[in-house]
């Protein structure tokens, strides 16, 4: 088969989100601004700042990604009707331990911005002041500057304008800052705890490079150089079919540039896309496994569904310049005995839940992306077989 790379197009015009009854069950934690420190609190939960005015928020461990699941965190607050905001380390070193592996020194992207400015998310950058020793090349239990972030959530509260703009003026004018105050924060750590750290000449030198003045970043240069190398590395994953008859071949990854009702541009990662040329036909899946259990685990389940929340609001989208039809799934793989396609009525489920033995809380699971799929107009694929890809 003929492989090429796509260019892919989208617009988003606004955003819609109907939470199924479910995702009320998921425990989230209460806090009074008064009390709250973000180093105690729960990773997702509401500040209370008065009698009617609350917010709520999750945290990341780390600026990347793929670890940790932030976006499941962000996921459990989405339903919630005032403003959602998110605290994310600009930064965050682990210490020398895995040097030969630099997974454990993470900084943000601008995919990151984009992912939140679309989702209307505001952002928090943060920093790591304090932490503990656990080797002579490592660290843990990092804490962020908790007085900085309660500065900035009582800022959010009082902010009129959506987490577009918030977003974009915070990137822009305390970007800088935020990563200094983290890179000095290390150094302070390394010498108090004794522990080898990464050197901070990179992050310093990438600063230079995205400054915009001796306070500010450009956001155009953040995107430029952040972007190239997300590019870089999906288009070497990007393995195109041209498909006609088999639909059993699928990408492992697809990049897509997309634009808001502001004129925005973004750049989104989806784990799989599929074109048939035939038909003009884009199928784009999120895809998660389990290798060892029946199913993915919740948390894993929920970053599927939050990314599918911003590409199902796709307005219109294109293939190499020509408008395309497209689907939004999500696949779920594990060691199954039968399969089942979402949405359907409940009866359905219990039966698959039963013939597979499932556990409570994957029975749950099951019930969850039943819900959010009848509710926000997507399929969701749920089988034994890795390479079932009939959307």
């Amino acid at each position: 088969m003929k492989k090429s790379i796509l260019n892919i197009e989208g617009k988003i015009e606004r955003l819609v989100y109907k939470p199924g009854a479910l995702m009320s069950q998921i425990k989230i934690g209460n806090h009074l601004f008064e009390e709250f420190n973000i180093n105690d609190a729960n990773a997702t939960g509401i500040v209370t700042f008065g009698e009617k005015n609350s917010i709520a928020y999750s945290k990341w461990v780390t600026p990347k990604r793929t670890r940790s699941y932030p976006f499941a965190r962000i996921y459990d607050t989405y339903n919630f009707g005032g403003k959602i905001i998110t605290i994310i380390p600009v930064i965050k070193d682990e210490g020398l331990g895995a040097s030969k592996n630099k997974s454990n020194n993470d900084r943000i992207n601008y995919i990151t911005l984009s992912w939140m400015n679309l989702m209307n998310v505001y952002v928090i950058l943060a920093w790591y002041e304090e932490a503990e020793k656990k080797s002579e090349y490592r660290i843990t239990n990092q804490k962020f500057n908790n007085l900085y972030i309660k500065t900035k959530l009582s800022q959010i509260t009082e902010y009129k304008f959506d987490a577009h703009h918030w977003n974009r003026e915070h990137f822009r004018k305390d970007f800088s800052d935020v990563l200094k105050k983290a890179v000095s924060s290390y150094i302070q750590i390394s010498r108090n705890l004794n522990v080898k750290m990464h050197s901070f000449e990179e992050h310093l030198n990438f600063l230079d490079k995205i400054a915009e003045n001796d306070t500010a970043i450009s956001l155009e240069k953040f995107a430029e150089y952040t972007l190239s190398k997300s590019k870089m590395a999906a288009t070497r994953e990007i393995d195109v079919y041209h498909i006609r008859e088999s639909l059993s071949k699928f990408t492992t990854k697809g990049l897509f540039e997309m634009t808001n009702y502001l004129g925005g541009k973004y750049y989104l990662t989806a784990d799989e896309i599929k074109y048939d040329v035939k038909n003009n036909h884009l199928t784009i899946v999120e895809s998660k496994n389990s290798t060892d259990g029946k199913l993915p685990s919740l948390t894993d389940i929920k970053d599927g569904l939050f990314k599918l929340l911003l590409f199902n609001q796709i307005k219109v989208l294109r293939v190499n310049g020509k408008i395309a039809n497209f689907s939004v799934g999500l696949r779920l793989t594990g060691k199954l005995k039968s399969p089942i396609n979402l949405p359907t009525n409940e009866k359905v489920v219990e039966t698959f839940c039963s013939k597979n033995k499932l556990s409570k809380s994957d029975t749950f699971s099951i019930l969850l992306v039943n819900q959010e799929a009848s509710n926000n107009n997507y399929i969701a694929k749920i089988t034994s077989n890795l390479n079932e890809f009939h959307y």
